[in-house]
């Protein structure tokens, strides 16, 4: 199987792994308005959104492009055919062809990709019991995102420069990078609360 193929499923399994965390931390938070509980969950909540719309968002997006480009292609031939044949001169194909772009940039805007919206799990009716560490599906998670990133890479892409240079020509590795950045933060914050509570109780 290779990286690009095996991308969706690793990044089902990441998501997964993402979700049970967020499950957790809502079950067992027993102040989950606390800052840095509801950092932690935003910022998972955001890394998920981001991964769930790598895959499927870019078929998608491909169709209708896809989609947009026949559109056009077919409004331009064939408007220029009536207009040659109701005896139009070189202005009338021309006008054709200027809506035909209007066409087209109308239908560029209606392709553009649109960002995510984080969905939050609703919490339990009553407080949890406390949080006691950060949960291990969110290392995982981390692990398994960090795998499929330098996957998608390529070996060749490994040391630092190269992978920054492949982070910055590639929208996907942006993206897993971007999610990435937010589930250390997310993990971040729930040390900074862990570290909070242990203060508290000597």
């Amino acid at each position: 199987m290779s990286p690009v193929r095996a991308l969706p499923a690793e990044l089902a399994a990441v998501r997964a792994l993402i979700a049970d965390g967020l499950a957790e931390i809502v079950r067992a938070a027993d102040d989950r308005e606390q800052f840095w509980i509801r950092s932690a969950i935003t910022h998972l909540a955001t890394a998920d959104a981001i991964l769930a719309e790598l895959p499927g968002a870019r078929r998608s997006t491909s169709r209708r492009f896809a989609v947009a480009t026949l559109m056009t292609a077919a409004v331009t031939a064939g408007g220029a055919a009536l207009a040659r044949a109701a005896g139009a001169g070189p202005g009338g194909v021309l006008a054709v062809c200027g809506a035909a772009l209007l066409l087209t940039m109308y239908l560029a805007r209606q392709v553009r990709p649109r960002g995510a919206t984080p969905t939050l799990p609703s919490p339990p009716d009553s407080p949890g019991l406390g949080l006691i560490a950060v949960p291990a599906s969110l290392e995982r998670a981390r692990g398994q995102l960090v795998s499929a990133a330098l996957r998608r890479a390529g070996s060749a892409n490994w040391p630092v420069p190269a992978l920054r240079r492949a982070v910055a020509a590639d929208p996907v590795l942006g993206r897993l990078a971007h999610a990435d950045l937010l589930l250390c933060q997310a993990i971040d914050c729930l040390d900074r609360y862990l570290d909070d509570l242990e203060k508290q109780w000597p």
